[in-house]
């Protein structure tokens, strides 16, 4: 009992610390411009964290990111979430068209000539002065950092996927796919996943951007985006098909998954529009950012703790946060034969016999301790989030 509470009281003092830590904006002059970002993490002692950076789309700021569920991740878990902003960008006939990266995009054939977005920004070297500096400044592990980005920041994604893929351990896109100017990629292997819904209409399943009344090719359509990862990742390996969410509800996933060298994953959002869709937005059946961070934690061999440890944990729990079910990852195979679960007050608000998958539905969002215990008293506690 003493060593529970214990355990409890460093999990009460980490949430405390995990509550005061907010937002840190950040800036560096590169290319003659100001550029801006902000990061987030849940403590100022984590070690080696690992990176994820979330690139917003056309029109968007680096607070797109707060509509988004990473911060709650990132509260119970190592992980440093960055931020970037794009520069401003104005068009001499349409006007000023918000900030926007410069991915390759180019949009051509209309009656105001070829629109390229932001075609004299070197944003990659922007980005790779961003990882510099984030590595300059806090102790994450550099062999695990992860970018992923919506819309524009997708075909951002995808650019910095062909021309500086050894940065990064894994990447996402959603609902924008490889431009089409981009022809010369390195032939570097890394694990990608991509998000698209079926009836989106600004980046259509088809690769087509629409914009004020225009419409033209601008990437690869999904299949073809899809088949170029998977013949470069040598990923020939078809892994069962499954369903996120209610087939019944307005929006569900399906999910393709490819093995191979690396890993490709397409997430099909069926009657999915051009929107970042979290718990809020689905009904609580599915949420992109706890999607887009499974396909991380499948792509990273040594696996990202939940508690503020190097080593690697007995008892795991995915995913985080949760919403309906949390599944436990026993890795040492211990005979546990219960588990409760405590909310941060010390109350125990659930317990049953041990099972690898617990249903939490009925519990309010917040964070909770997972307790499990063995036929001796042996136990193993983990911090999780309900969503």
């Amino acid at each position: 009992m003493r060593q529970f509470i214990l355990c409890l009281s460093l999990a009460l003092a980490s949430f405390s610390s995990l509550q005061a830590q907010n937002w840190q904006q950040g800036a560096f002059q590169f290319g003659g411009a100001n550029r801006e970002y902000k990061t987030y993490h849940a403590a100022s002692a984590q070690q080696d964290m690992a990176v994820v950076i979330m690139l917003h789309g056309l029109g968007g700021s680096m607070n797109d990111v707060d509509m988004t569920s990473f911060k709650a991740i990132a509260d119970t878990t190592e992980l440093l979430l960055v931020s970037p902003e794009a520069l401003a960008f104005t068009h001499p006939v349409i006007g000023a068209m918000g900030p926007a990266w410069n991915s390759g995009i180019k949009v051509t054939g209309t009656p105001l000539g070829d629109i390229e977005l932001n075609p004299g920004v070197d944003d990659v070297g922007f980005l790779i002065a961003l990882v510099d500096t984030i590595k300059a400044n806090y102790n994450v592990d550099e062999a695990r950092i992860f970018i992923c980005g919506f819309s524009n920041g997708g075909f951002m994604t995808q650019r910095m996927l062909c021309e500086q893929p050894g940065l990064f351990r894994a990447a996402a896109s959603h609902s924008g796919t490889k431009a089409l100017t981009l022809t010369q990629c390195s032939n570097i292997k890394v694990p990608v996943a991509h998000f698209h819904g079926t009836t989106d209409n600004v980046v259509d399943i088809n690769g087509n951007f629409y914009m004020m009344g225009l419409s033209a090719p601008v990437g690869l359509s999904v299949d073809s985006l899809v088949s170029y990862w998977r013949m470069q990742n040598n990923a020939g390996n078809v892994g069962a098909t499954a369903i996120i969410g209610n087939q019944s509800a307005a929006n569900y996933i399906t999910h393709y998954t490819f093995t191979g060298d690396k890993r490709v994953e397409y997430f099909k959002i069926e009657n999915g529009m051009h929107t970042w869709y979290n718990f809020g937005t689905t009904q609580n059946e599915f949420d992109l950012a706890v999607e887009t961070w499974q396909f991380f934690l499948r792509s990273e061999p040594k696996g990202l703790s939940l508690v503020n440890t190097a080593k690697k944990e007995a008892v795991t729990v995915y995913p985080n946060p949760a919403n309906h079910l949390l599944y436990i990852n026993n890795q040492e195979k211990i005979p546990f034969t219960k588990l409760s679960v405590i909310d941060l007050s010390g109350r125990t608000v659930l317990t049953m016999k041990y099972t690898s998958t617990v249903d939490i539905s009925s519990l309010s969002e917040g964070m909770y301790i997972l307790q499990v215990q063995d036929a001796v008293g042996k136990q193993r506690v983990v911090k999780f989030a309900k969503n």
